[in-house]
């Protein structure tokens, strides 16, 4: 009985020493929960991933708290899905997000001053999603300079102080202003969202920009644009280029149109004034034909 005890320990012992030598042990971590930014974001908006950050700006230095970003130089690059808590202030620094997962990257602007001379002071290279949160009772500063550095030659992008590549949502009660020096204001090449905040943008060429959409459901936004105050710019789908008012007030001075959508405007609700074409001062009858700057309609 003993001898047999033996072998059944050995062989036990045999299986577990294979077992463990099949290949690599899997890191695991302990999720953390993560407070909620923002209570009234939609479901479908909330992360798939627990990784929070907290990035402080002070001066030319910054800091980071937590998982899923890291600082290279004066660039903050946000790798992961997650939160991430932005504060402080800097006169030159850049929130890159170049992230491969499918998850929602969240930028909480949580009393932020950002200012980049050369590029996109917040800049989205590549995400399945981000929601941009405005932390309740905050103010919140994005400022670029009047021309930027690419790093490709062949590329003219970011061309906005705010400027995403892909599914873009600006949400919160707080407040932004967006200083876009070199060209528009907030932009996203995919489909762009704003559900809350206090918005202001003053914009060298236009206020804001949705390429595919541009989804108004709520928020107080004032935009003063050298080109167009608001719009939809896809001309290449019959589907897309669209621009939809659900809600929130908007107040919009442009020197072109106040709102331009390739394919359709539809308008539900909201409370809405527009000054386009630079105003009364520059009405057709005040201009000559060789002043004409162009599209000049409300909507």
């Amino acid at each position: 009985m003993k001898k047999l005890i033996a072998l059944l320990l050995a062989f036990a012992l045999t299986l577990t020493i294979a077992a463990c030598s099949g290949g690599e042990i899997e890191p695991v971590s302990t999720p953390t929960a993560a407070p909620n930014a923002d209570s009234s974001e939609n479901s479908s908006e909330t992360n798939s991933s627990n990784l929070i950050a907290y990035i402080t700006l002070s001066g030319n230095r910054i800091t980071i708290d937590g998982e899923g970003a890291i600082v290279e130089g004066n660039k903050v690059s946000i790798t992961a899905a997650g939160t991430n808590y932005i504060s402080g202030a800097s006169s030159n620094a850049q929130i890159r997000v170049y992230t491969k997962d499918n998850g929602t990257v969240k930028l909480v602007l949580n009393g932020a001053d950002i200012t980049c001379s050369a590029s996109a002071p917040i800049y989205v290279i590549n995400a399945e999603k981000t929601v941009i949160t405005l932390a309740d009772g905050t103010e919140n500063f994005i400022t670029d300079g009047p021309s930027y550095i690419f790093e490709n030659a062949a590329s003219d992008e970011p061309n906005a102080a705010i400027f995403s590549n892909d599914d873009l949502t600006i949400n919160g009660n707080g407040s932004l202003t967006v200083n876009a020096n070199y060209n528009d204001g907030i932009k996203s090449d995919d489909d762009l969202r704003i559900t809350g905040g206090v918005i202001t943008i003053n914009a060298a060429d236009d206020g804001i920009v949705g390429r595919d959409s541009l989804t108004i459901n709520g928020g107080d936004i004032t935009i003063n644009a050298g080109g167009d105050g608001m719009k939809a710019s896809n001309n290449e789908d019959a589907t897309e280029g669209y621009i939809v008012i659900e809600g929130g007030t908007l107040n919009i001075t442009a020197n072109m149109d106040g709102i331009q959508a390739e394919t359709s405007v539809t308008i539900s609700e909201g409370d809405i004034t527009i000054s386009s074409g630079g105003g009364s001062a520059n009405a057709s009858s005040h201009r000559t034909p060789s002043s004409s700057i162009g599209s000049a309609k409300g909507i």
